[in-house]
């Protein structure tokens, strides 16, 4: 957590119990529950296990470009999610 304070200045009391937009410009927000919502539906996805090139959202405001990696996994009848996000 301590290199992604560094590279976007959240802190993880800042990130833990909010949702994912919170990292998000504002123009990617409602993308992100269009394909949320789509891949409840479906359970498919185009993509996770790939790599995308995604703003993410600092704390000062500004919006930095970077590489995303998110995973899906389904366990217990019920679907985790994870992302690896590296700055460019």
């Amino acid at each position: 957590m301590d290199a992604f304070q560094n590279a976007y200045g959240w802190a993880k009391e800042d990130l833990i119990g909010e949702p994912v937009t919170m990292i998000m410009p504002e123009r990617a927000r409602e993308l992100h529950q269009i394909g949320f919502s789509r891949f409840l539906a479906t359970e498919k996805s185009k993509i996770a296990g790939h790599p995308l090139s995604l703003s993410v959202l600092l704390k000062d405001g500004s919006a930095k470009n970077a590489e995303h990696f998110i995973l899906a996994e389904r366990k217990n009848d019920k679907w985790r999610f994870a992302a690896i996000i590296n700055p460019r």
